[in-house]
């Protein structure tokens, strides 16, 4: 499966697979690439030549992007990448917290045997994907949406895909530290023994403390920026398909 696919299939889970789903996928892996870079202006008519759509969909995909304070877009002129502030960050670091506690409390009661064996699946596919950054955020995002879904809270699922767009934008920033993959897998363990345990008390701890560590990788990230701001970070691990204006 392709890394397109793998996003598609994390944006489909809450929306139907149209043309605007397509585009949206293919611009948030242009972000996880760094094949869109802060500063530069980005030509709607130019992008919708490099994910070979017509503008319509893209025009669509970007205003969800918008939505989620992702982009900003410059009228007569395109969109460029909004960077993210300490204050951003660390707000959405919180409401994530709020969100996905309140997503355990509620799975860690009903979960079934099934559901369970669904997420060891997941976790699995995880694991084997941990060399390949893309996937592995990929799969990341389906992990925690799946437990949204699971708990039957389809509003505050789509709350969290919408905030996770930031996790897209800070590119390979959250996704080169091969300990830090690591450490995901293991709190993911933690999250579904837990819920198997079905210790309400548990799941809230393995949460919290999951979404805590990432926060302060993050953090730290932010730190190392000069201007105290992050946006994806420019790499030669792929070139840019998406032309400047």
């Amino acid at each position: 499966m392709g890394s397109v696919d793998l996003v598609v299939r994390g944006v489909a889970r809450l929306r139907q697979p149209t043309l605007a789903a397509t585009a949206y996928a293919a611009i948030r892996l242009a972000l996880l690439k760094n094949q869109l870079r802060p500063g530069e202006v980005y030509s709607e008519v130019r992008l919708a030549q490099a994910v070979g759509m017509s503008r319509t969909p893209v025009r669509e995909a970007l205003r969800q992007l918008e939505f989620e304070g992702l982009i900003v877009t410059m009228p007569q002129k395109g969109f460029r990448l909004k960077p993210i502030s300490e204050a951003e960050l660390r707000e959405f670091y919180e409401l994530r917290e709020l969100l996905e506690v309140y997503v355990g409390e509620t799975l860690a009661g009903k979960i079934t045997e099934q559901q369970l064996h669904a997420l060891d699946q997941l976790w699995e596919r995880q694991r084997r994907a941990v060399e390949d950054g893309i996937a592995f955020i990929s799969i990341d995002e389906e992990f925690h949406l799946t437990l949204g879904e699971m708990a039957e809270l389809a509003r505050t699922a789509r709350m969290i895909s919408s905030l996770r767009g930031i996790l897209w934008l800070l590119g390979n920033r959250m996704t080169n530290q091969p300990q830090r993959r690591t450490a995901v897998l293991t709190e993911h363990k933690q999250i579904i023994d837990s819920l198997r345990r079905r210790d309400i008390g548990e799941v809230v701890r393995a949460i919290r403390a999951h979404i805590r560590e990432t926060a302060q990788e993050a953090m730290v990230h932010l730190a190392s920026d000069s201007d105290g701001e992050l946006g994806p970070v420019e790499t030669s691990a792929s070139p840019v398909t998406i032309p400047a204006v």
